[in-house]
């Protein structure tokens, strides 16, 4: 008995010296493992105070490399993660490539996943977009195979954002709306909200200015609501962008002035080159040039995105233009067309084809007048073909589709939320449990049904309205007449023997706008709707289709007659269109093309008839001219 108390004492005594070694050993990576779960928790900290949670990083910074290899991944990951939100470029570059350097097969993909994400957005800011989107469809495989559906999510609403840069519209809209799906399926306010900033970003790239604003506001609150300082700065510059594509040149300002404000939580300096950026490109752009010049001058000393140098150097050059200081605008244009050489994803874009526009601009001005005609009407090509793309059948029904996609999945979901809750609730109150679940469900199952059948009823018929009208002036909007034309491009020519085109532009509408507001502004626009109505054929194609410019498509018109109803129009807005509650009068300058055994192709007929605009406005508005 002795013996075998002797032997149990001796095999405890080993064990507790086992499990003393075992606690001993395991202390340090208890410790460590506790350091690894805050970093992987630590998204919230890192978008709820980046500079903040950067400076506690960097305190860890002489400890982390005391790390084993996968912790010391995750901290620099997350101080890459910082470094993006504080604008530290730079860090933030060195930090993924550092990190990358030291990823292996057995690195978890949860960190390989973040990391490709990040060289997706590195890369785009580089302006490599091709690149870019190879390194974010990595992160979305990644993502996916690991189960993250977050950032899977958020790396698709990025990959669909990068596609838009290079003008992808159509692949870019699908993408995001699976995104959308996903997101709203996870109920992620944040991944709503960034989705929401991107859809404003493509809106805004299809000149869909009011859907632009109205997803950005999206954004904005739910940023604010989650106190998130750099998408809240995100969401107010892509309003502030927005307004200036949109011509609201004081709103624009008001809105890069809050940017600027809002960017105070980081201290990082060349983070102003983005307010700078705005605000000078919205100074040029309202015919400001001195004080364009000085602030576009100022963004280019502070270290921005490439592309947006090239944005600000061509500003610089129509300024330039105006100011007859021709040698620098030839300067400036250079620089321009050099970024875009180390671009290739953007060559035939309109940010690279404005290039040409203002080259040609330059030339006129320089009196070389037929060189000048002769590159307009190559950018105007190439141009007209460029809205033909983007204004393409399928893109339209994709585009027509959204809303009502929307709509209808977020009245499912939630309608689907509120039955389980119901259920849950009606679990709890109730011993007969399954016949409940079963009623509930049968009937909760049958309304929404119902509900999503009215809803896509609805929707459907109001979204054929909004993607053929114009808002303001209750004519045909730009998709509707591009879209026809479109399709006059794919007639037989047999079908093309008489057509004629009719541009028709506000002379000096900015001054309008200047001098009485925006209100008036919009008065006088759907004054001359109201008028074009009256005067134009019931089979004409009338709309407006951009700011204060209109299109009529006659169908089987010769010049002869287009000229006639041109003049009956030109003469109804001289007796008619007066600026309401004020003595100035409105005028309109009109260029008229028609197809002809020397122009048979719909694309030159616009072009052809917008050159005759040009004139008209260069000859002294007020007039008609014809090609």
């Amino acid at each position: 008995m002795d013996s075998h108390y002797g032997y149990t004492m001796t095999k405890a005594l080993q064990a507790c010296y086992v499990t003393l070694i075992i606690l001993l050993l395991s202390f340090p990576l208890t410790t460590l493992a506790d350091k690894h779960v805050n970093f992987i928790d630590m998204d919230h900290e890192i978008y709820l105070e980046p500079w903040l949670s950067y400076q506690k990083l960097i305190g860890l910074q002489l400890e982390a490399k005391s790390y084993d290899e996968l912790h010391y991944l995750w901290w620099l990951l997350r101080k890459a993660q910082a470094e993006n939100l504080i604008y530290f470029y730079d860090d933030f570059s060195r930090s993924v490539k550092q990190a990358n350097n030291l990823v292996t097969t057995s690195t978890p993909l949860a960190i390989q996943a973040r990391l490709s994400l990040f060289q997706g957005l590195i890369e785009r800011r580089q302006g490599d977009y091709n690149r870019s989107q190879e390194s974010l469809a990595k992160a979305l495989i990644q993502a996916k195979e690991a189960q993250l559906s977050s950032l899977y999510v958020y790396g698709k609403q990025e990959l669909a954002y990068t596609k838009t840069l290079t003008e992808l519209f159509e692949t870019s809209l699908i993408d995001i709306q699976e995104a959308y799906v996903e997101a709203f399926a996870l109920k992620d306010q944040f991944l709503i909200a960034s989705i929401n900033e991107t859809y404003g970003a493509i809106y805004g790239y299809l000149q869909d200015y009011k859907k632009s604003i109205e997803y950005y506001q999206r954004a904005l609150e739910a940023y604010q609501n989650l106190q998130y300082p750099a998408h809240i700065a995100e969401a107010i510059y892509g309003l502030a962008s927005t307004y200036r594509y949109w011509g609201e040149y004081q709103l624009a300002i008001e809105y890069f002035e809050k940017y600027q404000q809002q960017i105070a939580y980081t201290p990082n300096s060349n983070i102003s080159f983005f307010s700078a950026y705005g605000i000078g490109m919205t100074l040029a752009e309202q015919g400001d040039c001195l004080a364009a010049i000085n602030v576009i001058d100022k963004a280019l000393t502070l270290k921005g995105i490439v592309d947006y140098n090239a944005e600000l150097y061509k500003r610089k050059a129509s300024c330039l233009i105006t100011l007859g200081r021709f040698e620098e605008a030839e300067k400036a244009l250079d620089s321009a067309a050099l970024i875009f050489a180390d671009i290739p994803e953007l060559i035939g874009t309109n940010w690279q084809l404005e290039v040409l526009k203002i080259s040609a601009e330059l030339t006129h001005a320089r009196g070389e007048y037929d060189i000048g005609y002769s590159m307009l009407e190559q950018y105007y090509r190439q141009y007209t073909e460029l809205l033909l793309k983007n204004s393409s059948k399928r893109l339209l029904k994709v585009r027509a589709s959204l809303e009502v996609e929307r709509q209808k999945i977020a009245q499912a979901l939630t309608a689907e939320h509120l039955q389980v809750e119901s259920l849950e609730l009606e679990k709890q109150q109730s011993n007969t449990t399954q016949d409940i679940y079963f009623t509930v469900f049968i009937t909760c199952g049958s309304l929404i049904v119902l509900i999503v059948i009215i809803a896509q009823y609805r929707s459907n018929r109001k979204m054929h309205l909004l993607t053929i009208k114009d808002p303001l002036s209750g004519l045909f909007n730009r998709r509707y007449i591009f879209d026809y034309l479109d399709k006059a491009a794919l007639a037989d020519a047999s079908e093309k023997i008489q057509m004629s085109i009719i541009l028709i532009d506000i002379d000096d509408f900015k001054k309008i706008n200047d001098k009485y507001g925006h209100p008036v502004g919009d008065d006088v626009i759907c004054q001359v709707a109201e008028i074009g109505s009256e005067i134009f054929r019931q089979d004409d194609i009338f709309g407006r289709i951009g700011g204060e410019e209109f299109m009529c498509i006659l169908p089987r018109t010769d010049v002869t007659t287009a000229k006639k109803i041109a003049e009956r129009f030109l003469s109804a807005i001289n007796q008619s269109t007066v600026v309401k509650g004020h003595q100035d009068n409105v005028t309109v300058s009109i260029g008229i093309a028609t197809l002809s055994a020397q122009c048979r192709d719909i694309n030159q007929l616009y072009i052809n008839a917008d050159q005759a605009l040009y004139q008209a406005k260069h000859f002294g508005k007020n007039q008609i001219k014809i090609f």
